[in-house]
């Protein structure tokens, strides 16, 4: 019996490194003031853009992500609950552009998923890598729409997505809870 519960316990032991830890994503503000603090210097901001509606808006509270590249951005949040960020540059680019735009995906992962900067460029450049061989394939096949698209689930509910295009690349953060 003893064994048994010695088996059982050792069980039990490995089930909890098997179960994955959720990460705490991040609130608006803390997601702003770490995107501010590690954008180094892109010299970033987020302001509030003006937005001209018609009847009721969409609940969320909108800032356009504002750098010394030509970058362009916007978070959403609901109060402080984080909704998404997206980053776009256009294509082709420059390679200080594209090195900035890649620093900009870093900082994002590391405020929203409180990644380390290692983590976060290793992610960053997995993504990029397999968009660019999607877009080389979509291109070889001649599809309608040609794109190379990633996406990553992380833990705590937040997809990280990648969409390069001839004409642009784009960055998602998106909390799916």
């Amino acid at each position: 019996m003893a064994r048994v519960s010695a088996v059982l316990a050792g069980a039990l032991a490995s089930l909890s490194f098997a179960v994955p830890v959720r990460a705490a994503t991040q609130g608006c503000e803390a997601f702003k003031s770490s995107m501010l603090r590690d954008s180094g210097d892109l010299k970033a901001d987020f302001v509030r853009p003006l937005v001209v509606s018609r009847g009721a808006g969409s609940g969320l509270d909108s800032f356009d992500l504002v750098t010394i590249a030509k970058i362009d951005g916007v978070l959403r949040c609901q109060g402080d609950n984080f909704v998404n960020f997206e980053a776009r540059i256009a294509t082709p680019a420059v390679s200080e552009l594209l090195e900035r735009f890649a620093h900009v995906q870093r900082a994002a992962s590391m405020a929203v998923l409180g990644w380390t900067p290692a983590r976060a460029e290793r992610s960053v450049r997995e993504m990029e890598a397999e968009a660019a061989d999607y877009l080389r394939a979509s291109e070889e096949r001649g599809d309608v729409s040609i794109a190379g698209k990633v996406e990553e689930h992380e833990a705590g509910g937040v997809d990280l997505g990648l969409i390069w295009t001839k004409t642009d690349r784009t960055f998602i953060v998106l909390r799916n809870e």
